[in-house]
Parts: structure tokens; sequence; C-alpha cells
């Protein structure tokens, strides 16, 4: 029998557990001020398109550079920063090496021709040759290329002659580094791609896991759509970062036809690609592996930013009512709110990604079932709870155009929540003048960044004098060995990503593996293979990202080495900014003015805090990488 003291303390404990909880849910809610968007907060400070730092080409930039032995003990050492690209600037790999030398803020110089050229060849960082620019039966030409080599310039080549020509030019060969042609053509079944050149560690890509042309990595220039190479066969003194495996032969691994490579003329080196893995933006990835290559340590920024973007998620309307009965036996909000959101939050915190969730009101503006405002309001809280962004998403099921959905989103917001500013917007593959006119809406008049997907799209800069564009990388819930080898090139050159999961396949699948147990597998792999392998680099929401670009975009830099420190002084920008440096066989000890961690070996992660950093060098610890 329980004493009426005992029974009056076991009533007062519950009555405080009771209150407690009531106290904290009600604090909790109060501070959840979910109907403010708090990216918006401090937007008026973030640079602009005016901000933009676009190098200027001085004459010491263009002169002073380093031997590619590396720095003598005592020598101050600037590395040169011009580039001159040689071909029609509207090619692909012209347009990748352009973005490349600003986005590292590297004066450039765009030649027709090599007859062009005159004597900047000898005076710049490098040439960014396209091969169907050179006249390679002119001794003359092939003369000024060794003549840039002698003079300590860099070659790249983004592709090669036809087979013919290295085939029968002693010359030829011995400036590209190749022995000998041992087959004119030969098919692969896959690539090997080392480690310490892009970021991202060795992987092989086979064809036996990718049967499909479309989502396999290019092929040679001679042989477009195929994975057709001229076998060639490297020369002494030459490294190689890539091979193909050929189909069907047995060979050893050091005989498989050569892909990218470098052959070592003393002071500079030549740089081939035997393929058309230039031909877009994983040249910028390439270009920034080649660079770290030329020097004793190579330093540059980049965004650190890892997105992924739920487009279309959450809908607010209870549409497609018996697709999802049948599928899932429950209403497209009840599958929203009790099947998709918990699994696809765990897994993005176990990675350290924050969501940015591209919001549409509904899917079909063209039916009766409108938007429920309960539901904006539970997502707005969860949200805020979980550091996830609330993004527009101009995209629909229905005929409905861009203007009229924004129209209506906007009309819905006021009605529920007396207005929202969304900062980011996802335009899909949009026209940009339908982007512009979308801009114009009241819906978005706080908009500082739109997403865009598609080859076409430039991967970060300014759409307007106020609103930059970041691109989607690929579809989170497709994998393929494209969408792999460019997110490798975009870590390795702006430490950058960003995936897309279409969470309207759920509410309107086409086929049964739409069904969100096997998008769900698909999306946790995503997840996982890319946050353990760029894991360093920081999750980051669109609007987050939006600052770090608006950052590089707006910054200058300069560096320089005495014995084993490194001076890096950094202008024009407030607040942290990050560099990636690469080095060979060394590693940081000490790093004032900012912080630092490793990527891989000899790759490292700064973030820069003081306008001046210096770190200090010393030879890399075998047993620490065991």
């Amino acid at each position: 029998m329980i004493s009426r003291r005992k029974f009056f303390s076991i009533t007062l404990l519950m009555v405080t557990v009771l209150f407690l909880c009531m106290c904290l849910n009600n604090l909790k809610d109060s501070w959840n001020d979910y109907a403010v968007n708090k990216y918006t907060e401090t937007a008026e400070n973030y640079p602009s398109k005016i901000n933009m730092y676009i190098p200027g080409g001085s004459e010491e930039d263009s002169v002073r550079q380093e031997g590619a032995a590396g720095a003598t003990a005592g020598e101050t050492v600037i590395a040169r920063r011009k580039v001159v690209c040689v071909g029609d600037e509207e090619e692909l790999c012209m347009k990748a090496a352009a973005e490349w030398a600003a986005y590292t803020k590297r004066d450039i110089a765009k030649r027709p021709s090599l007859a062009a050229l005159g004597d900047e060849g000898t005076a710049a960082e490098m040439l960014v040759i396209d091969p169907a620019c050179v006249d390679w039966e002119s001794d003359r030409e092939i003369g000024l290329l060794t003549e840039c080599v002698e003079a300590g310039t860099h070659l790249v080549f983004c592709g090669l002659p036809d087979v013919s020509v290295i085939k029968g030019d002693a010359q030829v060969r011995e400036l590209l580094g190749i022995r000998k042609v041992l087959e004119e053509e030969t098919n692969v079944s896959g690539f090997y791609l080392g480690e310490g050149f892009l970021l991202g560690g060795e992987t092989i890509y086979l064809e036996k896991e990718s049967p499909d042309a479309d989502t396999f990595l290019p092929g040679s220039e001679a042989f477009p759509g195929e994975r057709t190479f001229p076998w060639y066969l490297p020369a002494s003194g030459t490294k190689v970062y890539m091979r193909g495996i050929p189909e069907g032969a047995a060979v050893k691994t050091e005989n498989y036809p050569i892909v990218m490579w470098r052959k070592s003329f003393g002071t500079a080196y030549v740089f081939a690609v035997n393929g058309s893995f230039m031909e877009g933006m994983e040249g910028m990835g390439i270009l920034s592996a080649m660079s770290a290559e030329m020097y004793s340590y190579e330093i540059y920024p980049v965004l650190n930013a890892r997105n992924i973007l739920l487009t279309g998620y959450p809908s607010l309307a209870d549409e497609n009512a018996e697709e999802m009965e049948r599928l899932y036996s429950r209403s497209v909000k009840q599958v929203f709110q009790e099947l998709l959101w918990p699994g696809i939050s765990t897994i993005l915190e176990k990675y350290g990604y924050k969501a940015t969730c591209m919001m549409t009101p509904q899917y079909d503006y063209s039916d009766d079932e409108l938007p429920d405002g309960k539901q904006l309001e539970y997502y707005l809280k969860i949200f805020n709870e979980h550091f996830a962004e609330v993004g527009l998403s101009g995209l629909c099921v229905s005929d409905t155009s861009a203007g009229e959905k924004l129209r209506e989103d906007y009309r819905f917001f006021q009605d529920v929540l007396g207005g929202y500013d969304m900062v980011s917007f996802y335009a899909g593959e949009m026209p940009e003048e339908e982007i512009e006119g979308a801009l114009q809406k009241e819906m978005l008049a706080s908009a500082r960044t739109v997403i865009r997907e598609g080859p076409e799209a430039e991967i970060i800069g300014f759409l307007t004098d106020h609103v930059t564009v970041q691109r989607v990388l690929g579809d989170g819930l497709e994998y393929t060995y494209k969408n792999d080898f460019l997110i490798r090139s975009m870590a390795t050159a702006l430490g950058y990503s960003s995936m897309s999961f279409d969470m309207s396949r759920v509410a309107y699948p086409d086929e049964e593996g739409d069904a969100w147990e096997q998008l769900s597998r698909a999306l946790g792999t995503t997840v996982a293979t890319y946050g353990e392998e760029y894991g360093a680099f920081d999750g980051t929401t669109a609007s987050e990202c939006d600052l770090r670009i608006r950052q590089l975009l707006a910054l200058d830099y300069s560096d320089s080495r005495t014995d084993d420190v490194i001076r890096l002084q950094v202008e024009g920008v407030t607040g942290p900014v990050w560099f990636v440096l690469r080095t060979h066989n060394e590693a940081i000890r000490e790093m004032e003015g900012g912080s630092w961690e490793e990527l891989e070996r000899d790759a490292y992660l700064l973030e820069v805090t003081e306008k001046e950093v210096t770190l200090r060098l010393g030879p890399a610890d075998e047993r620490f990488y065991e």
C-alpha cells in the first residue's frame, strides 16, 4: 500500500515531467522561426558580379616560374599564371580551359592557331592546344612547339592528331612521348585511372558493369561514339595516369593502351590525352591535375561544397491517390512524411550532407487537389530543425507554364504565411530566357541562386548581376561512369559536387523501379559512395554554396615559396575561403592564418581565415599512410 506521502511525491514528479515536456515543446516551437528564411538575413553584404576578380595578366605573373624538378634550397618561387589556348574558342575543350583559367585566377589568351601565337608561346605558363589547329606536317610548327618546351612552357594536347601522322613522324612521336604505335585501332573494355591524379583515388571503369554506351566514358576522337583507340606505348621519361583495358588481350598492365600521360623535357612537360575526355567540363579537373604535376606544389581556390538537392520534395497536395494507395496503402502526403523523410534525413546526416528541398506545392496544377497549408508549416519546422533549406522548384507534371505556376505558388504562400522569401530556385533544363522571366515574378523576388541541369549549363557563375548559377553534376538515382568521372573532375578542380534526386518519381512513377524501395537503395548508395570519397569537403545547402561561389569569384591571391615555407596572400573578400594544396611527398607541418585537413596523400584542404597565410611543409611520413 502506497502512503499518502509517496503518492503525493509520485504525483508531483509526474506533473513536473509533464510540465517540462510541455514547456520544452512550447519553447522549441517558439524558437523555431520557420516562417523566416534564415538564408536571407545577410544577403545585402554578399559579393555580386561587380566584385568579380578578372586577372589582368601582369608581366611578373607571366615571366617567373618554377622548374619542373622543384625549387632549390633558398629559392623564392612564383609560379607563372598565364595560359594560352590555341584553337577555336567555341570548341568544348577550349571552353573548359577558359573556365578553369578564370576560376584559378590565371591570365588567359586565346589564339586560333599556332601561326597566330607569336612570342607568347615561350612566355606562358602553358599552352592548351586543340590538335586540329596544328599543322602536323609543318616542320615550322613542330619546331615552334619544341621551342616552347625548351623555354620551359608546358604543353597540354587536348587530343591527338591522326594515328597515321604519329606513326609516320618520329619527331611528332618524340614530342608526344609515344614510343610505338602497337595497333592503329583496338577496342577497350574499360579504363584504369591511377591514384594521385584526380581526387578520389584510383578506380577501374569496366564495360561489363556499365554496358550502356551512354553511361560509359567517351571514346577516341578518331572513332566517335565508340571505345576504340589507337594503341600507343609510352616512351622513356613518360608517366601514365590513365590506361585503357584492351578487350580480350592478355598483356601486362604496363603495356595497356595509354590514355592520359606526360612526357618530361627537363624543365617542362608535354601532356597528352588519347580520347575525348577533355570535351566538356571534365577538362577542368584534368587541367587542375596536370597543373599539380608541373611544380613541386600547387595551390588554388575551391568552393568546398557538397550539395544534395531533393527536387520536387515535398509536394503538399494529395495527388495521384489511386497509384499511391496501390503501391503504399498511403496518400502521397503520408508517403513523403512517413517513408521518405526519416530515411533521407538519417543517411544525409550520417555522411555530413545538408538537404536542399526544392519544394513544389503541387505537381499537377490542372487538377482540383490543392496544397495543404498545415503540411507547409510542418515541413518548414522540421527542415529548420535539421538545417535543411527550402527552395522552390519551377517544374511540375502538368502543362502549366512556369509563370503561371509561380503565380499560384505565390498566392499559396501569401495565404498560409503572409509570404516567404525564396533564396534558391531549381530550374532544371529550363531555357535561360524562361529563367530570366521567372526571376521577375514576385515569388522569386528574393532569389539569389538558380540551380540548373544539362551539359550546356555553366558549372558556377553569375546568371545576372546579382543572381548566381550552379549546375547539378548528376542524377543521384542513376549512377553512371560519366557522372562519376565528372564528379571526380569537379572535386579536383573546384572542391564541388552537386547531386539531384527527383522525388516526383515517387509520386508519379513511370515504372515499378520508381518505387521508393528501389529508389531509396539508389539514393543510399550514391550518398554513401561520394560521402566517403569526398567527406572532407563541407556539406552545404544551395544558399550556402551561393555565398562560396561569390567569394571564390571575387577573390584574388598570390603565393610564393622559400625553402619549406609557402606564403599565401588573399585579397578581395572577407570571411573564410578555401584552397586545395597539392604536393609531391610533402606534408603540412604547421599553418598560420587558417586550418587544414588532409583530403588524400599529397592533397590538402585549406580553410583561410586571414589575409596572409604561412604554411610549413616537411617530408611525408610514410608510416602515416600504411
